[in-house]
């Protein structure tokens, strides 16, 4: 008889671990959800990471609401980790893309938003950052490249028309300029 509790007190360890662990990641996404209760979320998912401290998940969910809560060295170290560990996790790519243009350090920007984009392809707003980021140094081509493929991947995505817009203008091509504001005020009133 002995021989079987200890087996089934292990399974209910390990089910009440299960509980606490999704009690503070439930309780992190919603505080992080909120504005205003940063610091709550940050606390919660420390308490998920101590309970899974090897877990990639844990550390990226608390990455990501570092930088939320403005704690961006924080942030970016773990969510550094947490791409070491695992680099096909795109949301690390995503993630440290955004907070180095956010920074001004394009191209380590370009670099992860790049990397981003071959993780999933067909995520507009990853093309369209990198279009963004060809537009900040003068690479015309690229940048048009950049935002006529997030065009495609989201025909609503304004932004992408309203730069195209622009490029195709200052590159001389007015018809294609003048379908692109067409579908930029289309999908704006939209």
């Amino acid at each position: 008889m002995i021989r079987k509790a200890v087996p089934l007190l292990l399974l209910a360890l390990l089910a009440a671990g299960d509980d606490r662990l999704a009690r503070h990641r439930n309780l992190g996404k919603a505080f992080f959800e909120n504005p205003t209760t940063q610091a709550q979320a940050v606390a919660e998912l420390q308490k998920a990471l101590a309970l899974q401290p090897e877990s990639a998940r844990e550390r990226l969910n608390l990455g990501i609401a570092y930088l939320a809560n403005g704690q961006t060295a924080e942030g970016i170290a773990g969510i550094e980790r947490v791409q070491k560990q695992d680099p096909s996790l795109a949301h690390t790519w995503w993630n440290l893309g955004i907070q180095y243009k956010k920074a001004g350090e394009y191209e380590k920007a370009q670099r992860h938003l790049e990397r981003f984009a071959k993780l999933v392809p067909r995520e507009a707003v990853g093309h369209y950052n990198l279009g963004t980021l060809h537009k900040l140094a003068n690479r015309a081509e690229q940048a048009i490249k950049a935002f006529e493929t997030a065009s495609v991947l989201d025909p609503n995505l304004a932004a992408a028309h309203f730069q195209l817009f622009n490029l195709y203008r200052q590159a001389g091509r007015r018809e294609d300029s003048a379908r692109q504001l067409q579908l930029f005020q289309k999908t704006k009133d939209a």
